[in-house]
């Protein structure tokens, strides 16, 4: 029996070796799929409006009353607010701007994102129980 050497696909501390380059594409996929998966827990709470007004309300009431959905709705921001700015970015890199500056482009999306997310904390907290 012969094993076949895989070389460095199968050394799983190549992580710390990875440029933003790298980061920024892991960070784009990760928010891509947390987005998705929004998307479908999103359509979930639309679909009590078809058993009627009330039903929608109380659901929507009682998701906004607790704590961990204000955080959860934080960590959205963050996520949309990323993959939105890395969008733009990859956008401008793909038409040849700023080919030079992919890395000083990605931090900053992440400084933003950060600064964008920190500012709104007291408007997604505010109010909860």
């Amino acid at each position: 029996m012969s094993t076949l050497d895989r070389g460095t696909v199968e050394n799983f501390g190549r992580w710390r070796e990875f440029s933003a380059g790298m980061w920024a594409w892991v960070f784009h996929k990760f928010t891509g799929w947390v987005l998705v998966g929004y998307l479908f827990t999103h359509i979930a709470v639309l679909s009590t409006a078809t058993s009627g007004a009330e039903l929608y309300n109380s659901t929507l009431v009682g998701l906004e009353s607790l704590l961990v959905v204000r955080f959860l709705e934080v960590g959205l921001l963050a996520v949309a607010v990323f993959h939105i700015l890395n969008g733009v970015r990859l956008l401008f890199v793909d038409l040849g701007v700023g080919l030079t500056a992919q890395d000083k482009s990605f931090y900053a999306s992440l400084a933003l994102t950060g600064v964008i997310v920190i500012a709104s904390i007291p408007t997604f907290l505010g109010g909860a129980v």
